[in-house]
């Protein structure tokens, strides 16, 4: 099975505030990343409709191509996703290669993400706190289940972290839907 991704993303207002709550109920500081991630048209099928993205992510300077496939329905968003690494010499051809193919740039959205581990009931959680070019900053709470019958308990675990977190405005739009939003005339 593909991995499936469970999260739900929540505006925040207050970043400091948050790492403190996290720390406050046992969570851990993993890391700071900037991320980098170049969003692709299919030159036939729209992405828009069928809830899909084609991405190529770079992770402090460390890049990956990425596949979300379309959300399942429900609070939070459950999705197939598959992340392969690249090697970082290949990253201009792989796109000269998708180019050929007809696939085009959207958009580029850039942050910085501090990601912080959280075990609830002897499962891990990952919190990571989200600061966005021409957005916002944001926080995400995400397990990966390998098993669909795992789905139920993994959105309980988020649901139940971001009560205890006071994270309560919900935010099902992406990022990149956000960017795209933000520059439209009128926005």
């Amino acid at each position: 099975m593909t991995p499936l991704e469970v999260e739900c993303k929540f505006r925040i207002e207050n970043r400091e505030l948050l790492e403190a709550k996290i720390r406050e109920i046992g969570g851990e500081f993993l890391q700071q990343e900037k991320h980098c991630d170049t969003y692709l048209r299919h030159p036939s099928r729209d992405f828009r409709t069928t809830d899909e993205a084609l991405r190529i992510r770079e992770v402090n300077g460390n890049p990956f191509v990425t596949y979300k496939g379309p959300r399942q329905a429900g609070p939070v968003k459950i999705r197939p996703e598959i992340e392969i690494p690249l090697v970082n010499a290949t990253v201009e051809s792989w796109m000269g290669i998708w180019r050929h193919l007809g696939f085009e740039v959207v958009a580029q959205v850039s942050k910085v993400r501090w990601v912080h581990q959280i075990t609830r009931n002897h499962r891990q959680l990952t919190v990571t706190i989200d600061s966005v070019e021409g957005v916002g900053e944001y926080a995400e709470i995400e397990r990966v289940v390998e098993e669909s019958s795992d789905l139920e308990l993994a959105q309980n675990d988020i649901l139940a972290l971001a009560i205890s977190l006071g994270l309560v405005e919900i935010e099902k739009r992406s990022y990149l839907s956000l960017l795209l939003s933000s520059s439209e005339p009128g926005a």
